[in-house]
């Protein structure tokens, strides 16, 4: 799966409500691995972090583990 692929998916968290879209990937150059996904929210433009180890799955759509705070 390549980076384009990812940008821009809809990120739903382990209730399936809509957090927002993913909007950059963090990586780690030395190992070649992602270390978090950035998720675009449109609330006042700012990203949230969330490490990698919190992303359940990447199909159709980027689905948490965890679930959105501050609903």
């Amino acid at each position: 799966m390549k980076a384009t692929d990812v940008l821009g998916k809809k990120v739903i968290d382990k209730n399936a409500f809509e957090v927002g879209k993913v909007s950059d990937l963090d990586l780690d150059a030395e190992k070649w691995t992602i270390e978090a996904i950035y998720i675009s929210s449109g609330i006042l433009g700012s990203d949230l972090r969330v490490p990698i180890e919190d992303v359940g799955k990447i199909g159709d759509y980027v689905t948490l583990k965890i679930e959105k705070t501050g609903q």
